[in-house]
């Protein structure tokens, strides 16, 4: 896990203003394990990075905390910031949908086990993405949905479709009255996000996707404006 805080450039005037800092979630079993299964916990070693990064992430002074509804992310998020009063589940945030491991709980269940979240911007019922595991023709129910282990997705997210998402983060971000604002997300997404946030970079400055993007378990970064370093 990294020791210093890294910054992420950004040029995105809408974030002008805005103390933006980006953390990916602590070690999930699927982390250290061939399986995918569904929406996968922190592991024993994930819960301890979660306490080391508690200080410093408390030390930011965060308004606002928004999380990606799956749990590995819940946890951290809850782990990192355990008493704020202004913490939202945002489904733009999740991960790539690409395997098992990347489907969440319904919004009544997982709000039954965080209820220091608000999940009222996210849909209720079963993760929509179930469908793109099904064949056509075949249905399934929230407690089927759960049983899956390493299974096919048969329609993956698409990178446009990240990159799509990544712009509704910034929007919702940018829309918001806070100032300081923590986003908890996961490590494919967070590096389609950092490149999204260098669109509009000065000629010379390039914006494509970067080993550098992805973060480690548990790490934070900040996303600098680069107008207010001038």
């Amino acid at each position: 896990m990294a020791t210093k805080m890294e910054e992420v450039p950004c040029f995105r005037p809408e974030l002008a203003g805005k103390t933006i800092y980006i953390i990916r979630h602590a070690q999930g079993q699927h982390n250290v394990s061939s399986r995918f299964d569904f929406d996968p916990v922190l592991t024993s070693i994930g819960l301890d990075q979660v306490q080391s990064q508690q200080a410093l992430a408390q030390s930011l002074g965060v308004d606002l905390v928004v999380v990606s509804p799956l749990r590995r992310t819940l946890q951290t998020a809850t782990g990192l910031f355990p008493q704020h009063e202004k913490m939202v589940a945002f489904e733009p945030l999740r991960e790539g949908v690409t395997e098992a491991c990347n489907l969440r709980l319904s919004v009544e269940q997982a709000s039954a086990k965080f209820p220091q979240v608000d999940f009222s911007l996210v849909d209720t019922g079963a993760d929509k993405h179930l469908s793109r595991f099904l064949k056509a023709g075949e249905t399934a129910q929230p407690e089927d949905y759960q049983q899956l282990t390493e299974a096919d997705c048969r329609i993956e997210e698409s990178e446009k479709e990240m990159d799509n998402r990544a712009e509704q983060v910034i929007a919702f971000v940018a829309s918001r009255e806070e100032d300081r604002i923590a986003l908890v997300s996961h490590c494919t997404f967070l590096r389609a996000l950092s490149e999204t946030c260098r669109k509009g970079a000065p000629s010379g400055l390039t914006a494509t996707r970067s080993v550098n993007d992805y973060l480690e378990n548990c790490e934070i970064r900040q996303l600098k404006h680069v107008l207010e370093t001038n």
